[in-house]
């Protein structure tokens, strides 16, 4: 008789099949050495001096010969907009616009939290009759 995993409870479970369901040869173990470390060296790399030069300034994909592709302008002035160092949280360097739909959230968000606190309210104290 042979053990099987229960797939519903995942405990070990005596089937009533004459043979086992996944037979194992007893194989006898190898010694195998360990590879050695190869660590990240300029002959290992996939990208060779020739392209990185036709290419120019631009970087490459890592592990390949393309180069990345150019960045559209509009977004180039959105990266620029939103990295530049004005003391302003990311969700309002958009503009007016984005304090707007900050404050419009933070009223949705209030509006809510009320609501939950109505809805156990009412559900702890029940109504006078």
């Amino acid at each position: 008789m042979y053990h099987q995993l229960n797939r519903v409870t995942g405990r070990l479970i005596a089937s009533h099949l004459q043979n086992p369901l996944f037979p194992v040869a007893p194989i006898a173990l190898q010694r195998v050495d360990p590879p050695a470390i190869q660590y990240n060296t300029n002959h290992m790399s996939t990208v060779t001096e020739a392209a990185a030069c036709a290419t120019g300034s631009r970087r490459l994909i890592p592990g390949t010969n393309v180069p990345y592709p150019p960045v559209n302008e509009s977004i180039r002035k959105q990266q620029d907009l939103f990295q530049r160092d004005n003391d302003l949280p990311v969700h309002l360097k958009g503009g007016p616009f984005d304090g707007i739909l900050y404050r419009f959230t933070m009223l949705l968000c209030i509006i809510g939290l009320g609501g939950i606190a109505h809805t156990i309210y009412g559900h702890a104290v029940p109504k006078k009759q």
